[in-house]
């Protein structure tokens, strides 16, 4: 207990000693940032995220959708109730609804009282604004505008659904969870599910589509789900907004990335701070070690004084960390208040473990290789001199392995975070070569130049091996501020400009083929930009290379499914086109120009893997009582997030020209021309509209949002930056003295020295941020092709920005961190070098 006691009193005193010589400011610092980074970006990150998920569940009018074409089982309902999950039945399907002598297919949507969990429902009753409401009552119905026009009909008139009739008390406006597909079969009518058996629609065969909606607490979701998916059978599908196929989940997976990344950037940057000030404090501690050992102190006590002292020294870092870290979390979500609705109640538990986690990993594993060579200084080396010791190969496997970790933990995708470490491995080695080229190519052009740049190209050259390492640290320094800049600017644009100010608002879905050519003449006269006109028949795919499919009946119902290859179990919509649509794009063999007289099919890569469908294969379909088979020649990769018209099997027009189509089309309409628009629409009450205004809304707002959000991670980002440029500057501190004390000695004046040392850092400063355009450029492209999907492009004007903020950044921040020792005298800085 004594011994204990014995170099626990002299790791406090070491620790209070240095804190007031502020020789552990940097490393202090370093873990501090590292903590409050992680703490700040993490919870930042999460509660951005879960505001963008909760703003966009309105879009399925609750947290998660259990969708089945058989009743749910109702042990899942009761498992809800148990936990506490608000839950909401759901029924949908096509039935034709009479009124007087008219009548009209439609969507009906059956709903509970409790409908929507999330989002709002609009209706307009009477004379009435639209107003918030929850499911429509008994005996009643909520119907869209449009069915009225068809069927003649008012408000406060009767409809006839199966053998019951209903009254019409409300016309939706805006229905949270509405389907956004082309494909719809009409109008929609909003009943209460309880009215559903007196219609007497659902009998033996029926199609119809059962949903069940829950909503409730994060956590107790996430645990549900946990439980429900493992019983969730092939007729059905448990889904949420972001795993739900629709340009809305590919923008909500597609902002996590860029928040995940940008966050990911700050950590590392943060990390090598750690890093670097964790070796300085070796080396500067070698004296004390060497001193100890000379007076009899063994290796072991040596050991276990440091490993104290520097572990008193990371809890203070993570403590003071977790302060700040939780600072800057809420001014950063006070900033976004006015952008977005902030969940306050989002756990921050999870970015408080991540945090702590993040300041042992860095106090451990970068300073595994610095303590232990700290402690096995040998006793002569305060005769010998001191030198910083040489790293070996096996030093670099635990500050690695953490940093892996770390990215792993903040993304939980580890493809990214081995495409991070990787890359940034072989830009280091890549950068640590080029660095020493272009520091002995400046050589021979000091020697050629006035006396300050002379002298600091002589100082370049003189300490090659660690500028070298400098220039590595502030290249990736450089770099990753400039990745930020590229994601808050170009990246984040790119991704906006693939949602075009005149993208597609409105579907025409419907259109009869006497109806096509006023659609036409509408669109032409009002210059309306649309996507053209898509024939649309519906067909079935009954055979792979003559071996039958599947179809939609369960295994029950059909004893020779197990034998049958797997099909798509459902009625597709077919079209033809003789050029290739906009936003497809071939990856297997040729459209249809090539032979345009013979029957082809072109098939959506995503269908041909899922049924094993090559170019060369023959389908063969069938339409009402006819089936014909067509030859694949090509393979498409489609953008479903394109807002058009887009399908599944395209055919050249020989094989379907002369089926019965209706016609689809997408369109942009402007405020400007929205009278016109409705007008036309109310000349021609068959053909539907479906609108994607709010769609469209919530995708731009996404942008926006996370636009914001990563500005504020680029002031952090800022933060970690200056730090390791601060630590790298402070590592090379001992040497300067000595070179500035006996530039002095020999007569040099201030001007000279104050120069050299400014124009040595800001010519580190541009090969580094040279280099790091270079770097970047890399990361981009890997970034772009490989994480976000999108078509590579180049960013050169930022190559520029990194030479011209390296020189500035850090010639400011070295000399800034030199000045004090360049306003010293000569007899003071003689006798601190002594």
């Amino acid at each position: 207990m004594s011994i204990f006691a014995s170099w626990g009193k002299q790791s406090l005193r070491l620790l209070q000693h240095e804190l007031r010589r502020g020789e552990l400011t940097i490393i202090c610092l370093a873990i501090i940032l590292a903590v409050a980074t992680v703490f700040s970006l993490a919870g930042f990150s999460t509660q951005i995220k879960a505001a963008l998920l909760n703003k966009s569940t309105s879009f399925i009018a609750s947290d998660r959708v259990l969708a089945s074409s058989r009743p749910i089982n109702m042990t899942i309902i009761e498992k809800s109730q148990s936990l506490g999950i608000k839950h909401s039945p759901q029924i949908e399907m096509t039935s034709m609804v009479f009124a007087q002598d008219k009548m009209q297919l439609t969507e009906i949507k059956a709903v509970s009282e409790l409908y929507p969990l999330r989002g709002e429902l609009l209706v307009k009753q009477g004379n009435e604004i639209s107003q918030r409401a929850q499911g429509p009552q008994q005996g009643s119905v909520w119907v869209e505008q449009k069915l009225l026009s068809i069927l003649g009909i008012s408000l406060g008139d009767e409809i006839e659904i199966g053998i019951a009739s209903f009254l019409v008390a409300g016309i939706l406006e805006s229905v949270p969870d509405e389907s956004f597909s082309v494909f719809t079969n009409g109008p929609t009518v909003m009943m209460n599910i309880n009215d559903v058996a007196q219609t007497e629609l659902i009998q033996p065969g029926s199609r119809v589509g059962y949903k069940a909606l829950f909503a409730g607490d994060a956590e107790v979701i996430k645990s549900f789900e946990e439980w429900v998916k493992p019983k969730v059978n092939e007729t059905q599908s448990w889904y949420d907004i972001k795993s739900r196929q629709s340009a809305l989940s590919s923008a909500l997976t597609r902002a996590e990335k860029y928040l995940s990344l940008a966050s990911m950037l700050g950590i590392i940057l943060a990390a090598v701070a750690v890093a670097v000030a964790s070796r300085r404090y070796g080396h500067r501690h070698q004296p004390m070690v060497a001193v100890f050992k000379a007076m009899g102190a063994s290796q072991k006590h040596i050991t276990k004084l440091y490993c104290l002292h520097w572990t008193l020294l990371s809890v203070f870092g993570i403590a003071v960390g977790l302060g700040i870290g939780f600072i800057l979390q809420q001014v950063g979500l006070y900033a976004m208040a006015d952008y977005l609705s902030v969940e306050q109640s989002v756990s921050n538990v999870a970015p408080f473990l991540m945090a702590v986690a993040t300041g042992v990993i860095c106090a451990i594993a970068f300073a595994i290789a610095p303590l232990s060579q700290l402690v096995s200084t040998k006793p002569l080396a305060v005769i010998r001199g001191f030198s910083e010791q040489k790293l070996r190969w096996f030093h670099f496997i635990p500050p690695i392995g953490a940093l892996f970790i770390l990215l792993y933990l903040f993304s939980n995708d580890l493809v990214l975070s081995l495409a991070l470490l990787g890359g940034g491995a072989l830009v280091s080695v890549i950068l640590l070569l080029l660095g020493r080229v272009l520091v002995s190519a400046g050589r021979n052009i000091g020697s050629q130049s006035g006396k300050a740049l002379h002298l600091a190209f002589a100082n370049l050259k003189r300490r090659a091996k660690e500028n070298s390492v400098q220039l590595v640290s502030f290249t990736i320094a450089i770099k990753l501020l400039l990745l930020i800049l590229v994601i808050r600017s170009a990246l984040i644009a790119e991704w906006q400009s693939q949602l075009p100010e005149n993208t597609a608002n409105r579907f025409l879905v419907n259109i009869t083929a006497e109806q096509v050519e006023k659609v036409d003449e509408f669109t032409t006269e009002q210059a309306i930009p649309n996507s053209g006109l898509y024939p649309v028949v519906r067909g079935r795919l009954i055979a792979i290379n003559e071996d039958d499919v599947t179809q939609d009946v369960s295994k029950e119902d059909n004893k020779d499914a197990e034998t049958q290859r797997r099909g798509l179990g459902r009625e597709l919509n077919l079209t033809w086109r003789d050029k290739l649509p906009n936003k497809n794009e071939i990856i297997e063999g040729d459209w249809f120009e090539a032979e345009p007289d013979i029957p082809q099919v072109s098939i959506e890569e995503g269908v041909a893997k899922r049924l094993e469908i090559k170019v060369g294969d023959t389908l063969t379909f069938q339409l009402g009582s006819e089936t014909f088979t067509t030859p694949v020649t090509s393979i498409r990769q489609v953008d479903w997030q394109s807002l058009q018209p887009n399908f599944f099997m395209i055919f050249n027009e020989q094989v379907l020209s002369h089926f019965p189509a209706t016609y689809i089309s997408s369109l942009y309409v402007d405020e400007s021309k929205q009278d016109a628009f409705d007008q036309f629409m109310s000349s021609y009450p068959t053909i539907s509209m479906i609108d994607v205004d709010a769609l469209i809304y919530q995708l731009r707002t996404v942008i926006d949002q996370v636009s914001v959000a990563v500005e504020f991670i680029l002031v952090l980002v800022v933060i970690a930056g200056s730090l390791v440029l601060l630590a790298q500057v402070q590592a090379s501190m001992e040497e300067r003295e000595r070179e500035i004390a006996i530039l002095r000695t020999l007569g040099a004046k201030g001007s000279l020295l104050r120069g050299s040392v400014l124009l040595e850092f800001i010519c580190l400063g541009v090969v580094s941020g040279l280099m790091a355009g270079i770097a970047m450029e890399i990361a981009v492209y890997f970034i772009q092709t490989r994480a976000f999907s999108m078509s590579p492009s180049f960013h050169f004007e930022y190559w520029g920005l990194g030479i011209v903020a390296g020189g500035c950044f850090v010639g400011i921040v070295g000399m800034l961190s030199c000045w004090r020792l360049l306003t010293m005298s000569s007899v003071t800085l003689i006798r601190r070098t002594m």
